[in-house]
């Protein structure tokens, strides 16, 4: 099970994001495509983001998305995964944007994900950091809030299994004039997780007045080493009692 550290995190305002996992044995990190799921109001979008570039195995993910007349998105992002016998770590970072193009307040659930190197569900020693921070723009009158009870502005997750969240409900930042304003950031470190999933991610949940802009930096990285199963451990056992029996004849 995942233990959740709320007291680690630091004050001010969120952001959200998610990611991915598959199997490798190769000490060499990869950057794989990644997925960005916009569920917004009635509509829903899932895209495929192909890295425009890839450096020492690190993809950088930029661009811009569109649904017309609801909703227009960019997106800056650094990730990568790598594997190296049982150690695994994963991370992405950078930034994110949507404006809402309608004429009235819009709910959102976006979720942005990248697969990592590990084959499935890892069980062993691991550890996550996680941060957002964000700004409303707007055109004149404007808000952004969280969603309501029990719900966070931005949550972090490994395999579908959450890691911590940042801005929980309730959130609202406010603007009564055309501008810009910073809410801030949290952050969380050193989160203890017995397992690591075939994904990292994000997700942001939000409510957007019309005509706004929600703008936000977010980071999330996770590293440990897998512990064998017990079976495995049992074979190990053998193994040595078989060595043993040998040497001794």
């Amino acid at each position: 099970m995942l233990s959740i550290a709320h007291s680690a995190r630091h004050a001010a305002a969120a952001a959200t994001f998610v990611v991915v996992a598959t199997t490798s044995t190769s000490a060499f990190a990869t950057a794989l495509p990644m997925s960005l799921t916009i569920n917004a109001g009635s509509t829903s979008s899932l895209e495929s983001l192909n890295p425009t570039s890839v450096s020492g195995g690190i993809g950088i993910y930029n661009g811009s998305l569109s649904n017309a007349g609801n909703w227009n998105a960019y997106y800056n992002m650094n990730a990568s995964s790598t594997v190296s016998g049982a150690s695994a770590s994963a991370y992405q970072t950078g930034s994110f944007s949507i404006t809402n193009l309608t004429a009235g307040t819009v709910t959102y659930l976006i979720t942005l994900a990248l697969p990592t190197d590990v084959a499935g569900p890892q069980t062993g020693s691991y550890t996550f950091n996680g941060s957002v921070s964000g700004t409303l723009i707007t055109s004149g009158q404007g808000r952004l809030e969280t969603v309501g009870a029990g719900t966070s502005l931005w949550t972090a997750q490994t395999g579908g299994s959450v890691v911590d969240t940042l801005f929980d409900d309730p959130f609202l930042v406010q603007r009564s004039s055309q501008g810009a304003t910073n809410f801030g950031s949290q952050n969380f470190s050193g989160v203890a997780s017995s397992s690591f999933g075939d994904t990292i991610g994000m997700t942001f949940s939000f409510r957007l007045s019309a005509g706004s802009t929600a703008s936000f930096t977010t980071s999330l990285n996770g590293s440990g080493t897998a512990v064998p199963a017990p079976g495995a451990l049992a074979l190990i056992g053998c193994a040595g009692l078989v060595g043993n029996r040998r040497r001794r004849r």
